[in-house]
């Protein structure tokens, strides 16, 4: 801006003294031009002092008494004015570049320490979790395989002398060897790494599994749902339960959705026991479902059909799902 002030009073000058030279003026111009340069020269070259708009107004309008055209000279003062408030203007914008920067550096500096922190109590969240894995394997499958094997040994010496008893100590030995293989199985997968959950992922799940075919289909607005970890638990449970219960043949997996909703329908043409009893594995989805404000109905009419029905908010209802 000081550059383009200067080319705006050198302008201002040149436009005086061609005035002056063009029409009759008296000599004593050349002093009022003079002593405009030697205002302008002061300004720029030494403090500028806050006098000199105001003496260079007064020195253009006295001297309009002796020659009229004196008061073009008021274009500098006016240049001065629009300096001066532009000036202003440059150092306030100044100054709020500086405090954004500085709040802009508060603010990394606070994501960063936020970002550490959060790191930090990830990293204690899994020392803690695999910490109470790790207590839950020796409790729950150490005991049971300890049991199983004290009872196996049992049976082998009650087999030798024919006892009858043989059958049932095997028969709880298996049982036990059963529940130890559950609870291995749930602690692997809560060691596996987590990862991002969503329809494809489901998809890959049903293309892994090698029991019978499965036919994945998907459709419907499937955006904005929290809910894909959990709709993975109960399908791998579901997909289990199908090898080891269903003796299917086939099975299918329908995901759909609206805006409100989300709904994954599993079913399969095996033979189910008709009345089933909700096991553990049925047991825990339905909590889920519930804890997450869904419900989850079971069909065992034909096959065997469970279909979970989520809210893609906390604080939707679903009374009348219209899916």
């Amino acid at each position: 801006m000081r550059s383009a002030a200067i080319y705006a009073r050198l302008f201002a000058g040149a436009t005086l003294i061609a005035t002056w030279g063009l029409v009759d003026s008296p000599l004593s111009g050349i002093l009022f031009i003079q002593a405009l340069t030697a205002l302008s020269a002061v300004r720029y070259r030494f403090k500028p002092y806050r006098w000199l708009t105001a003496a260079e107004a007064a020195l253009c309008i006295g001297y309009a008494f002796v020659w009229l055209p004196a008061l073009a000279g008021l274009w500098l003062p006016v240049i001065s004015l629009l300096e001066k408030a532009w000036t202003a203007w440059e150092r306030e914008l100044s100054a709020r570049q500086i405090a954004d920067r500085g709040e802009r550096l508060k603010l990394e500096a606070s994501r960063e320490l936020t970002e550490r922190e959060a790191r930090g109590a990830a990293r204690f969240a899994e020392l803690a979790e695999r910490s109470r894995i790790a207590q839950d394997i020796h409790d729950h499958v150490g005991h049971e395989i300890s049991g199983a094997l004290i009872a196996l040994q049992t049976a082998m010496r009650l087999y030798e002398k024919r006892d009858e008893r043989a059958g049932e100590l095997l028969a709880k030995s298996v049982a036990r060897v059963e529940a130890a293989s559950g609870h291995l199985r749930e602690a692997i997968y809560n060691l596996k790494p987590s990862q991002i959950w969503d329809v494809s992922a489901l998809e890959a799940l049903c293309g892994e599994f090698t029991f019978c075919p499965v036919r994945f289909s998907a459709g419907g607005d499937l955006t904005g749902s929290p809910h894909w970890e959990l709709l993975a638990q109960n399908l791998k449970e579901l997909l289990t339960n199908i090898a080891r219960h269903s003796g299917a043949e086939f099975a299918a997996v329908k995901i759909d959705g609206n805006a409100g909703y989300i709904r994954m329908q599993v079913s399969d043409n095996g033979t189910a026991a008709k009345p089933y009893k909700p096991g553990l594995g049925l047991s825990g989805m339905q909590e889920r479902v519930r804890a997450a404000g869904g419900t989850l109905s079971i069909n065992a009419e034909a096959g065997f059909t469970v279909t979970a029905v989520l809210p893609k908010s906390a604080v939707q209802s679903l009374e009348k799902p219209s899916l």
